[in-house]
Protein backbone atom coordinates (compact mmCIF):
# COMPACT_ATOMS: atom_id res chain seq x y z
CA UNK A 1 0.00 0.00 0.00
CA UNK A 2 1.49 3.39 -0.96
CA UNK A 3 2.57 5.70 1.84
CA UNK A 4 0.11 8.42 0.76
CA UNK A 5 -2.84 6.07 1.27
CA UNK A 6 -1.48 4.98 4.65
CA UNK A 7 -1.19 8.62 5.76
CA UNK A 8 -4.69 9.32 4.47
CA UNK A 9 -6.16 6.47 6.54
CA UNK A 10 -4.12 7.45 9.57
CA UNK A 11 -5.61 10.96 9.45
CA UNK A 12 -9.15 9.67 8.90
CA UNK A 13 -8.91 7.18 11.77
CA UNK A 14 -7.43 9.76 14.13
CA UNK A 15 -10.22 12.23 13.33
CA UNK A 16 -12.90 9.60 13.95
CA UNK A 17 -11.26 8.55 17.23
CA UNK A 18 -10.93 12.14 18.43
CA UNK A 19 -14.53 12.95 17.53
CA UNK A 20 -15.94 9.95 19.40
CA UNK A 21 -13.71 10.47 22.44
CA UNK A 22 -14.56 14.17 22.66
CA UNK A 23 -18.30 13.56 22.30
CA UNK A 24 -18.44 10.94 25.05
CA UNK A 25 -16.16 12.74 27.52
CA UNK A 26 -17.16 16.39 26.98
CA UNK A 27 -20.55 16.93 25.35
CA UNK A 28 -23.86 17.39 27.18
CA UNK A 29 -25.57 14.45 25.54
CA UNK A 30 -23.50 12.09 27.74
CA UNK A 31 -23.47 14.31 30.85
CA UNK A 32 -25.61 12.06 33.07
CA UNK A 33 -23.71 8.80 32.44
CA UNK A 34 -20.42 10.70 32.72
CA UNK A 35 -21.42 12.25 36.06
CA UNK A 36 -22.44 8.81 37.32
CA UNK A 37 -19.08 7.37 36.20
CA UNK A 38 -17.20 10.26 37.79
CA UNK A 39 -19.01 9.76 41.08
CA UNK A 40 -18.32 6.00 41.00
CA UNK A 41 -14.66 6.57 40.13
CA UNK A 42 -14.28 8.72 43.23
CA UNK A 43 -16.42 6.75 45.70
CA UNK A 44 -16.10 3.06 44.86
CA UNK A 45 -14.11 0.76 47.11
CA UNK A 46 -12.99 -1.51 44.27
CA UNK A 47 -9.99 -0.33 42.29
CA UNK A 48 -11.29 -2.08 39.16
CA UNK A 49 -14.58 -0.19 39.33
CA UNK A 50 -12.77 3.10 39.96
CA UNK A 51 -10.46 2.63 36.98
CA UNK A 52 -13.25 1.41 34.67
CA UNK A 53 -15.42 4.40 35.52
CA UNK A 54 -12.52 6.86 35.25
CA UNK A 55 -11.92 5.81 31.64
CA UNK A 56 -15.35 7.23 30.70
CA UNK A 57 -14.43 10.67 32.07
CA UNK A 58 -10.89 11.05 30.66
CA UNK A 59 -10.65 11.96 26.97
CA UNK A 60 -7.07 10.69 26.66
CA UNK A 61 -7.83 7.35 28.34
CA UNK A 62 -11.08 6.83 26.46
CA UNK A 63 -9.44 7.53 23.09
CA UNK A 64 -7.19 4.50 23.51
CA UNK A 65 -10.19 2.21 23.89
CA UNK A 66 -11.99 3.86 20.98
CA UNK A 67 -8.91 3.27 18.82
CA UNK A 68 -8.79 -0.38 19.83
CA UNK A 69 -12.47 -0.88 18.91
CA UNK A 70 -12.06 0.94 15.59
CA UNK A 71 -9.03 -1.13 14.64
CA UNK A 72 -10.76 -4.39 15.49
Amino acid sequence: MPIAIQIYWLIILSMVTASIAWTVTQEEIFAEPRNFAKRKSEESRSILVRKFCYVWTCEYCFSHWVTLVILI
